[in-house]
C-alpha cells in the first residue's frame, strides 16, 4: 500500500513539474523532478525532463548525474516488461554516451 501512495505521490510531482515547465518556472519544474529522481521513480519522465533542461543551461555534470540515476533505477524497475525496459535503458544509455562525447568535446576545445 505504501509503495502504492508513493507512486501516486511521485506521479502528482511529475505533472507538476511539466506544469511549472509549461508556466515558466523551471526551478519549481527541476525541484520536483529531482526528488523523483532521488526516490528512485520507476518511469523514465523525471529523468528525461531533468536531462533536457540541464543540458539546455549547459549543466552537463547535473545532466550526466541524473542519467547514470535514471540507468541504475530503470534497470532494477519491475512496472515494465524486461523488452520494455530494455529498450529505455538503452535511449538513456545512448543518450549518456553522447553526453560524455559532448563535454570530452567541450574540455578540449576550452
Amino acid at each position: 500500500m505504501e509503495e502504492r501512495w508513493l507512486l501516486e505521490a511521485q506521479t502528482a510531482r511529475n505533472l507538476e513539474g511539466l506544469s511549472a515547465e509549461h508556466a515558466g518556472d523551471v526551478e519549481a519544474a527541476i525541484a520536483l523532478y529531482e526528488r523523483n529522481v532521488a526516490e528512485g521513480f520507476p518511469g523514465d519522465l523525471p529523468y528525461g525532463r531533468l536531462v533536457a533542461l540541464y543540458e539546455r543551461r549547459g549543466a552537463l555534470e547535473d545532466a550526466e548525474r541524473v542519467l547514470r540515476r535514471a540507468i541504475a533505477a530503470l534497470e532494477g524497475s519491475r512496472r515494465r516488461t524486461p523488452r520494455d525496459r530494455r529498450a529505455t535503458v538503452r535511449v538513456f544509455k545512448n543518450r549518456l554516451g553522447l553526453l560524455l562525447k559532448r563535454r570530452a568535446r567541450d574540455s578540449e576545445s576550452g
